[in-house]
């Protein structure tokens, strides 16, 4: 199992009710101490339990490519991922002009490893989270419009890898002047997938929905939570997501879910760009919050996940980042897995990025979707 490392130790783990628990277990009145569900544990049941992880795996290992994460849909046996990809061996420093948004299968489970199917969604489509609706449409969040060709973009060289990215920064720049988020849908798995008209999602960056079990569409959209009715909108804000109190750093990405008790959580990727790029061992890469009712949230002193994964091997590997976390739940409701975009390099020393912290070792390293399967037993 991955021994999950914490900068900060609790000094006392005294607890007064499920809130002191992170909502991931109940406070014991007798012993006032947390009893954590698993895959959760901890003194606060803080810290998500990963088992190890068995190369090769995801999607980006076998054919060797670069990806972003995604999302997991189970249909019948099978696993279909929707995930962000580099086109023409291109570096994620391209992703604003090469990311397109692949439809890969497993048959063999969760973890994969994936396999491409079809081109869901064509350049320029980018953090591709898909969702199932209680009517049987199937729903592609994501930020580009996709209306490039399957392999648009840059043709890319490892001696261009620089211009690639001072030319990614110059767009990323542009991207607040054009839509950000767009909406496809389908009736099928395999597609076609149309663009939903009309969206009715408004500003939103990176869009993270989640159903819940009575129906409701949530969308995370950096630090605001958004909810509607029905696919179409209108997406209403509900609340701001918190992060004051927790791990210090930059927030981004925040998925939300809801577990079998119904209460709220939020999954953010958090990092500290103000660090060194030569050891990644203990970067900052994750920050929990929950909630009881998805309006009122509190948010975990400590990271829920740190940047050392243990390998079905024993050995131990570090990411240089682990963002846009997805989880996976089984039938039964219960998450099983989380699907992640990681950096497969343990530091980056390569100029411009030294005092940058890890989260950029990504631009120049080697990319990949990571299926962590958890601890639930």
């Amino acid at each position: 199992k991955e021994d999950v490392l914490r900068k900060t130790t609790p000094i006392s783990s005294f607890c007064a009710d499920g809130l002191d628990c992170s909502l991931n277990g109940f406070c014991d009145h007798i012993t006032h101490q947390c009893v954590c569900e698993k895959p959760w544990g901890g003194h606060y049941c803080e810290v998500l339990q990963f088992l190890s992880v068995a190369f090769p795996q995801g999607y980006g290992m076998t054919p060797n490519v670069t990806s972003w994460g995604g999302g997991i849909i189970h249909d019948n046996g099978t696993y279909h991922l929707y995930v962000s990809r580099m086109t023409n061996n291109c570096s994620l420093s391209t992703w604003v002009k090469n990311s397109r948004i692949d439809h890969a299968v497993s048959t063999t489970g969760p973890t994969g490893p994936y396999y491409f199917h079809d081109v869901a969604i064509n350049t320029f489509s980018h953090n591709a989270a898909p969702i199932a609706l209680p009517d049987g449409t199937y729903v592609i969040f994501h930020i580009g419009s996709g209306e490039g060709g399957p392999n648009g973009g840059n043709n890319c060289t490892t001696g261009s890898q620089f211009l690639e990215l001072q030319e990614s920064r110059l767009l990323r720049r542009n991207l607040f002047s054009v839509s950000r988020n767009m909406v496809h849908v389908s009736a099928s798995l395999y597609g076609p997938w149309k663009p939903l008209v009309p969206k009715n999602l408004g500003d939103c960056n990176n869009p993270a929905p989640w159903v819940h079990p009575n129906g409701t569409i949530y969308v995370g959209c950096r630090g605001i939570l958004k909810r509607a009715d029905h696919i179409s909108g209108p997406f209403i804000e509900i609340a701001s997501f918190p992060n004051s109190g927790g791990p210090n750093g930059i927030y981004e990405d925040p998925q939300i879910y809801t577990d079998h008790h119904g209460n709220f959580h939020c999954l953010y990727h958090a990092y500290e760009l103000n660090a060194s790029s030569f050891n990644c061992s203990n970067s900052l890469v994750s920050a929990h919050a929950y909630s009881r009712d998805g309006l009122t949230w509190n948010i975990s002193k400590y990271p829920p996940y740190g940047t050392q994964v243990v390998q079905s091997t024993g050995e131990t590997i570090t990411l240089a980042t682990r963002e846009r976390p997805k989880p996976f739940f089984s039938a039964s409701g219960k998450m099983t897995h989380l699907v992640q975009g990681v950096c497969g390099s343990p530091f980056c020393a390569s100029p411009p990025y030294q005092n940058h912290g890890c989260v950029n070792c990504k631009y120049l390293q080697w990319d990949f979707t990571l299926v962590s399967p958890l601890d639930i037993d």
